[in-house]
């Protein structure tokens, strides 16, 4: 590749090139559309605490063009080759952020190309200075750099010095190139160089989303789909060009839907195809705060509702995009399904892209991207350029967030409030969305302190979030709408029990909200064989002798496949099991990514709302437990704390059914709970056990005894429940602190200790959550701990990181499917498992794959994955 040695390159691409300044003019004009968009411009207003004016704008442009300054240096521009593949004029080349620090910082030698810069008429834009905007910009790789740190410390002046060959003669320097910048940024922008009214706000909170903005117009304008990379007459003039025509193809750039929205004012019962909205939904598209907390029965229509309330904040101007988070991955693509009908019946012609943001198993309405080497994508359908333009937030999980309505785990929210890699991009796409956040709860405390710190930076940016809950206590809602405050306690518990349900809550206080009509009654009953998988299997199968649908859900995998085992070596209820592509199975987490569709897809079938008549048993654990459309006869569970025994409970009787369709003896729903012998959970405060107590080594799932003991008094003292009046009261009193405090007095000092130790154990993970944020309150860069740390893996969940195993070539799986991926989780890995560890010794026979994964054993056959060898 020819490249005169005193021009510097922006871009490389095989055998051509974009100039630096080409490219520096590229990004400014994408960050100066983004600017433009609605949300954007709301979101900067807002975290700036003042209305940004047009020459405002063009001074973060101007900042957002400088983004690439330290490209300029020799030690990067090294980066070109000679015809014999040696470096051109550097032994090793240098990078080219901490390098534009190093710049700015007081260095004689450098004092030329300083004032080459305008850095003398930009210092008075900022209040204080423009140091924080300054490292936002520089830091657009995705990472903050401090000054004074090593990186930049590291940085030497020769880095930045004119490179000569032993007869003095120049091969490059900086200066001119530095000049050239200097001259671009003040034609592209010459109302920044204009006289100023007031200064660039200071506030930290804007810094931040100035850095997210930037990292995204750097990704975006660096995507040669969007920018070529070529030599045009005028740049300027065609980056403008380029950037409006790529922020309409992602979507960013909303009008022009809201405008057909408006048009066709489409009502609920258009959207949603039923006769009338409850009262949730209807309330949906009311004025209120932005953040609203919607507490509802499972079954309610709580999806339908925040739906109908991103089409009112985006009708009104208040939201441009949508992300809708879920808790896990099945529940996201459950969801995915019904959000794309609803946004394809809102906008019949050309509808908002929506994604499903799940990293491994993404999707543009309804199509899923084919992973290239080089980090290029193929669409199954193979649409034309701009359709394939406009799948592009699809295309990479950092991405997710850029498109106009996407649909995933909780998990692609909370990575925008933590300290990893492009958090800031996250943070600032986000921040133009409304935030839906399904089945909200507090019992991970270090996942509520990530949502807390979460929600007060969106919503500090103008953005609007809404939780949805069918089992969320008062200590949890008192503490969402309390947001940043310290020292915040539920109300009383005779207070707390009483408050009506369902509700809409805001920082004005709770709403009652009239019941969408559907009740039951069930009857639940304690049975102390938890452990005793033949008494369980004779119960099972009890009701499936008389034509029962039943489900079972364990708290552990092992537990659910002993189950299986123990009822499938009956001969006369083994066919009742429930099966896949005729392979009798069951339901976990430890399926393979192409087999876990099979099986909700065939769940949905066997037990869903168009169910065939007949007996079948569903054995599976807390997969079960949301999203999937199960309308069981009866439930069979393990004991566990009670807002996720009325999740499980909300797969009962999920469907209203003629008396003709359910057994007789099943007409009333009915849930046995199974409990340790005796009903006595002492054992598990020393040893965890059936998935009960607080000690991680022994599988503990639910480590609060305190909540588990008062969820079985509720269920001895309440033989039967109406469901959804009672929600309240029984999720209250086996939550709320009172009665969690009365637990401890009743049996004695080791419960009293539990107690103490649970609080250790909650604070302890609140202290390492507080150390992982972001902090938004800070000037951007300001501290060395505001760095990223390299040296550790944070993630949206504390614990052990799982792994995912991939399979090349994939062998043939248990269902027919290619076995490609097993996610393995991480407390069935082998100690001491080397990261680059890959699957050995692989044989398959039958469906049934065995492989060696460090020094232990595995199998993935038709009940999942195990591990052969002892734990």
């Amino acid at each position: 590749m020819e490249l005169a040695s005193r021009t510097a390159f922006g871009k490389l691409q095989q055998d051509s090139y974009l100039s630096l300044t080409d490219h520096m003019t590229d990004v400014a004009c994408c960050f100066f559309r983004l600017s433009r968009c609605h949300s954007v411009r709301r979101a900067l207003n807002h975290a700036a605490g003042q209305g940004l004016e047009d020459a405002d704008i063009e001074r973060l442009s101007v900042l957002a063009f400088f983004h690439d300054l330290g490209k300029a240096s020799s030690g990067f521009q090294s980066k070109r080759w000679s015809d014999d593949g040696r470096p051109l004029f550097w032994p090793h080349p240098s990078g080219h952020c901490p390098q534009a620090i190093f710049l700015l910082e007081e260095h004689g030698q450098l004092s030329h190309l300083v004032d080459a810069l305008p850095i003398d008429e930009m210092i008075s834009w900022g209040e204080g200075g423009l140091i924080p905007l300054l490292l936002a910009s520089f830091s657009h790789h995705g990472r903050p750099i401090i000054e004074g740190s090593e990186t930049v410390n590291k940085v030497t002046v020769k880095e930045w010095s004119p490179v000569k060959d032993l007869g003095g003669h120049i091969h490059y320097d900086p200066l001119p190139i530095i000049e050239e910048m200097t001259r671009g940024a003040k034609a592209l922008f010459p109302d920044a160089f204009s006289e100023i009214k007031h200064p660039l706000p200071s506030t930290p909170a804007f810094s931040h989303l100035f850095a997210g903005l930037v990292q995204f117009a750097d990704w975006l304008g660096s995507d040669p789909r969007h920018f070529p990379i070529r030599v045009d007459k005028d740049r300027g003039i065609s980056a403008r060009d380029y950037a409006e025509k790529a922020v309409k193809a992602l979507g960013m750039d909303t009008e022009n839907w809201r405008d057909l929205l408006a048009r066709a004012h489409p009502t609920f019962q258009q959207v949603f195809q039923v006769p009338a909205p409850h009262s949730i939904q209807a309330a949906m598209a009311e004025e209120s705060g932005p953040l609203l907390i919607l507490e509802s029965e499972t079954g309610s229509g709580k999806t339908e509702a925040a739906l109908w309330r991103f089409v009112y904040l985006f009708r009104t101007g208040q939201v441009d995009s949508l992300y809708f988070a879920l808790p896990t991955r099945v529940s996201a693509k459950q969801a995915y399904d019904r959000v794309r009908k609803a946004i394809s019946r809102l906008w019949p012609e050309d509808p908002p892209l929506t994604v499903r943001a799940l990293p491994g198993y993404a999707a543009a309405d309804g199509e899923e991207p084919i992973m290239l080497p080089g980090f290029e994508v193929q669409w199954n359908d193979k649409p034309g350029d701009d359709k394939a333009l406009q799948r592009w937030a699809a295309e990479a999980p950092k991405r997710f967030l850029a498109a106009p309505v996407a649909v995933g785990t909780i998990d692609q929210a909370l990575l925008g409030i933590l300290k990893v890699k492009h958090a800031h991009m996250r943070y600032a796409l986000l921040a133009r969305s409304l935030l839906v956040v399904d089945e909200v709860h507090a019992s991970d405390a270090y996942m509520t302190v990530l949502l807390d710190k979460l929600l007060q930076a969106h919503l500090g940016n103008g953005g609007h979030a809404l939780l949805l809950s069918a089992t969320l206590g008062s200590s949890a809602r008192s503490l969402y709408l309390a947001l940043g405050k310290s020292g915040v306690h539920p109300p009383p518990f005779d207070e707390a029990a009483v408050a009506a349900y369902p509700a809409i809550s805001d920082r004005n206080g709770l709403r009652p909200m009239a019941s969408t009509g559907r009740t039951k009654s069930v009857h639940w009953s304690l049975h102390d064989c938890i452990d005793d998988h033949e008494a369980v299997a004779a119960l099972a199968i009890e009701a499936a002798r008389h034509g029962a649908k039943v489900l079972v859900v364990r708290n552990t995998v092992g537990a659910a496949m002993e189950l299986f085992r123990a009822i499938e070596a009956r001969p006369e209820a083994a066919g009742w099991l429930f099966h896949v592509k005729g392979q009798a199975t069951l339901h976990h987490s430890r399926f393979s990514r192409q087999d876990r569709p099979l099986l909700d897809a065939a769940i949905e079938a066997e037990l869903g709302k168009l169910r065939q008549r007949g007996p079948r048993i569903l054995i599976g654990t807390q997969t079960l437990e949301q999203s999937l459309d199960i309308d069981a006869d009866l439930l069979i569970t393990d004991l566990c704390p009670m807002d996720v025994l009325l999740q499980r409970i909300g797969r009962l009787h999920r469907h209203s059914r003629d008396a003709a369709e359910r057994p007789s003896a099943y007409s009333n729903p009915m849930a046995f709970i199974l409990t340790p012998r005796d009903h006595d959970l002492t054992p598990m405060l020393k040893h965890t056990a059936y998935g009960l107590g607080r000690f991680s080594d022994g599988g503990g799932i639910y480590p609060d005894l305190r909540i588990i003991d008062a969820t079985r008094r509720l269920i001895t003292e309440h033989p039967v429940i109406h469901i959804p009046a009672d929600n309240r009261h029984l999720v209250e009193g086996a939550t709320h602190p009172d009665r969690l405090a009365e637990i401890e007095a009743s049996l004695g000092e080791e419960w009293g200790r539990h107690g103490q130790q649970i609080a250790g154990d909650s604070g302890a993970n609140r202290t390492v959550a507080h150390l992982h944020v972001l902090e938004i309150d800070k000037a951007f860069a300001s501290e060395p701990n505001m760095a990223f740390p390299t040296d550790q893996k944070i993630g949206t969940r504390l614990g052990a990181e799982d792994r995912l195993i991939l399979f090349d070539p994939p062998p043939e799986g248990p269902f027919g499917n290619p076995l490609k991926q097993i996610p393995i989780r991480a407390y069935l890995l082998p100690e001491g498992l080397a990261q680059e560890a890959l699957p050995d010794r692989i044989e398959t026979h039958g469906g049934v794959t065995e492989f060696t994964l460090g020094k232990a054993r595995f199998r993935y056959s038709r009940l999942g994955l195990e591990r052969l060898d002892n734990q």
